[in-house]
């Protein structure tokens, strides 16, 4: 019997990781996003401690948009390329995707010219508070005591965290608080209009959404930094500093490569494997930041930031419980037969602590 042609694959650099193991696919992919994201988040924290960068974050983020613009077209001309990608794109669906990149990462960006980054990386992970509060108050949802548990844990969390920044962090400034909330909301409805143009429009490829929507995201960004005045006065500060455009350079194709691998992963273990790994990600990069980088601490850090994994744990269980009870039964299935294999027979005890 011949295998099916219609079989999916999974190119990430021109390799197609659906060719390995399910078990060197998770390996390999999850580790890639770990690294990169990791990187990206060292290399996002360095920029911002130049001196004087701080007030310069929508030019990071120009640089960004014109640079992941090129990687994503040379990736959707070189590699992924689609036989109908040489079709015109619905401009207006993609400059309003392109405006909602703007508002999600140029203003996390910015924000860091006022926030701790460890407080950044918390306030963006709690993406599911502007979901449920614009699904209650727009679309009139209900939603569940889980919902709600997670929300709240998120919400005293962040409070906690950022008094706690306030307190111990001269960078700190609660106009930070306003612009990451603002990228928050945009996020909030950026992945759902994302989904919906890749399903609508299934003949471009993720490089080429990308393309589209950083290209006219640079347009859009750089009418804002003229508008401004910001723009020379970034060009001579940046002409200052060498290290900041290889820096930026960096910058923006690990993070390009990052979102590639994560939607591999997505694509070859699920959204709940991929939900664990980018909530890990999250986790060692706040630790990191505080190793990496020297800062001022309190152990109400720990604490406040504990109630915010705990709000994002509530929330993936809520939403992938089915999921995880299959995945944990399967395991414990896999130590049941791995002992019975490989050692002497179980006795009753033992049987019970493993269903246990």
């Amino acid at each position: 019997m011949q295998p099916s042609s219609h079989k999916s694959v999974n190119i990430v650099c021109g390799v197609d990781f659906s060719r390995f193991s399910k078990h060197f696919q998770f390996v390999s992919l999850a580790s890639s996003v770990l690294g990169l994201f990791i990187v990206y988040g060292y290399v996002q924290e360095k920029l911002f401690r130049i001196p004087g960068f701080r007030s310069h974050g929508w030019y990071l983020s120009f640089i960004q948009f014109v640079f992941v613009s090129f990687l994503s077209f040379m990736d959707s001309t070189f590699i992924s390329r689609s036989p109908k990608r040489r079709e015109l794109p619905p401009y207006y669906e993609f400059m309003i995707l392109s405006w909602m990149t703007v508002g999600t990462i140029g203003l996390s960006t910015v924000s860091l010219g006022f926030l701790n980054f460890p407080t950044q990386v918390i306030f963006k992970s709690c993406k599911l508070i502007p979901v449920m509060i614009g699904g209650i108050l727009i679309l009139g949802k209900k939603y569940t005591i889980y919902d709600y548990c997670s929300v709240f844990s998120m919400c005293f969390g962040l409070i906690w965290f950022s008094l706690a920044d306030q307190t111990v962090s001269p960078e700190f400034e609660p106009k930070g608080i306003v612009i990451i909330c603002m990228a928050l909301c945009f996020d909030a409805v950026f992945g759902n209009y994302q989904e919906k143009l890749l399903k609508k429009y299934p003949h471009f490829t993720n490089a080429d959404i990308i393309f589209y929507t950083y290209s006219f995201g640079s347009l859009i960004i750089l009418t804002w930094l003229c508008a401004t005045g910001q723009f020379l006065s970034s060009l001579k500060y940046a002409s200052q500093h060498h290290d900041i455009y290889p820096l930026a350079m960096i910058y923006a194709t690990v993070g390009y490569l990052g979102v590639q691998f994560v939607l591999a992963l997505i694509k070859s273990s699920g959204v709940l494997i991929t939900t664990f790994v980018t909530t890990t990600r999250k986790v060692l990069t706040v630790v990191l930041s505080f190793i990496f980088f020297t800062k001022p601490f309190t152990f109400q850090y720990v604490w406040s930031g504990s109630l915010v994994f705990l709000g994002i744990c509530i929330s993936i269980w809520k939403r992938n419980r089915i999921a995880i009870l299959y995945n944990l039964s399967n395991a414990i299935r896999g130590v049941q037969a791995f002992v019975g294999a490989h050692s002497t027979p179980l006795s009753k005890l033992d049987r019970t602590v493993l269903q246990v």
